[in-house]
Parts: C-alpha cells; sequence; structure tokens
C-alpha cells in the first residue's frame, strides 16, 4: 500500500545522518555540489548549472519549499541527497509531476533512494488529491534516466513508472556545413520579442499530434524565453512570403555548463517545428541549417539536439542528413494515476491529451540518480525531452 506523504517523511527521516528541509534558495550553490558530484560519479553527459536552479526557485509558478527537499549531512552541512517531486500546477488537462532526485555517490546502496521515491510519489498523489477540480485529467508521474540505468526504471517500477519512451542526444561538429536548401514560398527571419508570441503558437501547435503534448501557457513561455539558456540570436522564424504568418521555428540555448566537460562549445536547438500547412516543403532543413550556420558564426565547436526515437515525423533521418550522430540515450518512465470515477462523470470527459511537461525553465533532459551499484550516467539534472514534430527538437525542462 502506498505511503501517505506524512508516512513517507518520516521514512526520509528516519533515514540515518539526513536532516532534511525545504529547498531555500540559499541551498543552491551546495545542491550544485551535489549535482556537480553525482554527475561525474555518474559519467551525466548532461549538466545543472546554478543559474537554472535559481531559475526554477525564482520562477512565480514554481514552489521549491514544497515540492523539494534537500538531505544534509548534520556534521558537515553539505547537502547530500534531494528529493524532488515537481507539480505542473498550470497545465490540468493531465496533471504533471516531475520526479527528480539525486543521492551522493558516498550514500548510495543505503536505502536513501527508496525513501526519495516513495516521498516523491506521496507528495504528488496528496498534491493531486487536494487541489483537484472538476474536469482535471489524471495524474501522471514522470521521469527519465539514461538507458543503462536499470536500478532506477527497477525504482520506478516498483511503484507504477514503466518505461514509455526512449530519446537520443545527437551532435555533430560545425565545419564542412551543408548549403542551405531552399524553401518553397518561405523566407527567415532573426527571432524578435514582437514576434516571439507567434513562434510560441506556432511550436504548440507542431507538436499537437505528438507523445506528451500539452499547450503551454503564456506564463510559461515566458519562463522559457527568458532563461539564461536561452539565445534569441541563435533562433529562427520561418514566414510564409504570402501571409507574412510565422509557420516554422528554431528555439536554441546553450548549456554552457557542459562546455568544459565535453571539451566543445555547443549551440542547440532546443525545439524546431513547422506546421503541418507547410511540412514537405524543406522548411524544417532550411531552419536546421540557419541554426547550424548561426551557432558557428557565433564561434560554436558543434550542434546539438535531441530526439524522440518514436517520433512519426522522420526526425531521425532529418538530423542523421547534415550528419549528426547519437550520442546518449534517455529513457522516459511515466505511470498514470487515474481520475477517481466521480471527477470523470462530472466532467463527461474519458481520456486526456497528452502534454508536454513545461516546468520553470528551458533545460535538457531530466534524469534520476539513486543507489547506483555500478558507474553509469544519470544524477538529478531535469533537462528536458525532445518532443519531436516535423524536426521538432528539444531539452525543454519539464514538471
Amino acid at each position: 500500500m502506498p505511503l501517505s506523504e506524512t508516512d513517507a517523511r518520516r521514512a526520509l527521516d528516519a533515514v540515518p545522518g539526513l536532516a532534511w528541509t525545504p529547498f531555500a534558495r540559499a541551498d543552491a550553490p551546495a545542491l550544485l555540489d551535489l549535482y556537480a558530484a553525482c554527475e561525474r560519479a555518474d559519467d551525466n553527459p548532461e549538466r545543472w548549472s546554478l543559474a537554472a536552479l535559481l531559475e526554477y526557485w525564482d520562477a512565480p509558478r514554481s514552489r521549491p519549499a514544497e515540492d523539494v527537499l534537500v538531505g544534509r549531512d548534520p556534521t558537515t552541512g553539505d547537502v547530500v541527497a534531494v528529493a524532488w517531486s515537481g507539480c505542473n500546477r498550470a497545465v490540468t488537462e493531465r496533471r504533471g509531476v516531475h520526479l527528480g532526485g539525486a543521492v551522493h555517490p558516498s550514500l548510495r546502496g543505503r536505502g536513501v533512494g527508496r525513501a526519495v521515491m516513495a516521498w516523491q510519489v506521496a507528495h504528488a498523489e496528496a498534491w493531486n488529491t487536494s487541489t483537484r477540480e472538476r474536469g482535471f485529467g489524471p495524474l501522471v508521474l514522470r521521469l527519465h534516466a539514461p538507458a543503462q540505468q536499470d536500478d532506477v526504471r527497477r525504482l520506478a517500477a516498483r511503484h507504477g513508472l514503466q518505461p514509455t519512451r526512449w530519446f537520443v542526444e545527437m551532435s555533430r561538429p560545425l565545419d564542412d556545413l551543408p548549403p542551405a536548401p531552399p524553401s518553397d514560398g518561405v523566407r527567415l527571419l532573426d527571432w524578435s520579442e514582437g514576434r516571439s508570441g507567434e513562434g510560441h503558437r506556432v511550436l504548440d501547435r507542431a507538436f499537437a499530434d505528438h507523445w506528451g503534448h500539452a499547450y503551454r501557457t503564456a506564463e510559461m513561455w515566458a519562463e522559457q524565453t527568458s532563461a539564461s539558456s536561452f539565445r534569441p540570436a541563435w533562433s529562427v522564424l520561418a514566414v510564409d512570403e504570402t501571409t507574412d504568418a510565422v509557420v516554422g521555428a528554431a528555439f536554441s540555448c546553450a548549456y554552457v555548463q557542459d562546455w568544459t566537460v565535453e571539451g566543445r562549445t555547443e549551440g542547440y536547438t532546443d525545439e524546431l517545428g513547422v506546421l503541418r500547412s507547410h511540412r514537405g516543403r524543406g522548411v524544417a532543413r532550411t531552419l536546421l541549417v540557419a541554426s547550424m550556420r548561426r551557432f558557428a558564426a557565433a564561434g560554436m565547436d558543434a550542434a546539438a539536439l535531441g530526439v524522440d526515437t518514436e517520433n512519426p515525423s522522420g526526425a531521425l533521418g532529418l538530423y542523421r542528413w547534415p550528419g549528426y550522430v547519437e550520442t546518449a540515450t534517455t529513457c522516459s518512465a511515466d505511470g498514470r494515476r487515474p481520475r477517481p470515477t466521480a471527477w470523470m462523470r462530472d466532467s463527461g470527459v474519458g481520456s486526456a491529451r497528452r502534454p508536454r511537461y513545461c516546468a520553470s525553465r528551458a533545460g535538457k533532459r531530466s534524469t534520476w540518480s539513486l543507489n547506483r551499484s555500478s558507474p553509469g550516467p544519470g544524477t538529478g539534472s531535469v533537462r528536458g525531452m525532445a518532443f519531436i514534430c516535423c524536426a521538432v527538437a528539444g531539452r525543454t525542462r519539464r514538471s
């Protein structure tokens, strides 16, 4: 029987050698140190930054003091574990909760990860129960882990989360770039604040028929475009020459915290989408090449992106065309808690569309580091999954 949130918190507090407190803003540097230790131990290809943690904490939608607990060593004061149950309070058609946590390598194998996971699930279910309203969709718990991290998936499975999607990270050096392909009836524009809202609407519409989709609110989009990782100078809009309407967009980012470890600088195509009305005209390729050229002009060594391996629009083929190669694979594990029958009767809705879980900022794919007994990637880094639509790429943070 699942634990209540109160009992799960008692279980956390009973773990020897840890003192748990809500995540305070001042904890961010110490929490970053924990993530860095996990990233080094697990050879994680993606890494937290201090800016990302602070942006999450400062975002109006975030509730860090409710959704995140940090575990400290009472002797040293160091943060050595974190429990993260990020509730997406903006999207109601499917109530998404990102489960992310990390345990310091020196504490793994002692049951800390099991206690962390139990609290995260209990917190999500308590939040869903206490805030549910008529018409809300089912609760969906989601975590992400590197493909090799079998122990985390086994732990997730004990709580009803099963692998549902696999994603690959891809990269290519920025030498010998392909020529810009022609695109019929479309011209490219620089990203501009005045047309950012159009880019938002186009990217959301481009994702509409894809796994995990939910429309982002204006607040969510503002958080994404104000993130320190977003690079408007590297981002591109595709505009119909006849109507002047935006029909495609490439949203680009820089994850500077990765560069030193990876030994290269890198421009990242976080999202790339084309409206269904303009697919088949070469617009996606044009946007992709334009992004790569902007990365190169900025002095980057490489271009990168992330792809859903089950993307129905052939995105993997699109990215292999100019020479992107796979560099890492991750898995999304989901657990759906159905709506109570009474809510289904009241709302008259038997199912909900699949949402995109966008939390407080742009970022990379989410991974979870718990009680690892063997080396491999995986920390509490919450950097996004790649939801692809006619070549849509992304590592946007989700909760």
